[in-house]
């Protein structure tokens, strides 16, 4: 999928945080009005930032799923991706930084 039909596919999708972990249950993410708030108030990165990211540290991956989700009182970007071998991987970024936090 192209970056730019990436983004737009964003705004519309929720899903869910690490709680402690990626194994955790996916909760607590933001609806897409609240995340294109936090956007354009300047709290967190842009989601293109957040997924071109965790692209780099899962090369050759394809996106499946973004969402910007709530972990404890922080805001992070969860991201999916689907490595050649079918395997998922989750990057957690965290959302006023744009740094990585986890990829598991």
């Amino acid at each position: 999928m192209r970056l730019v039909g990436l983004v737009i596919a964003l705004w519309g999708m929720t899903g869910a945080a690490f709680a402690q972990s990626p194994a955790a249950a996916l909760k607590n993410c933001l609806p897409p009005r609240e995340m294109q708030e936090a956007v354009a108030a300047k709290g967190v990165v842009a989601p293109a930032s957040a997924v071109m990211t965790a692209r780099r540290q899962v090369p050759g991956a394809d996106v499946v799923r973004a969402s910007l989700c709530r972990n404890s009182n922080d805001l992070v970007y969860v991201i999916s991706v689907l490595q050649k071998d079918g395997r998922i991987v989750q990057v957690m970024i965290e959302g006023s930084s744009g740094r990585v936090k986890s990829v598991r």
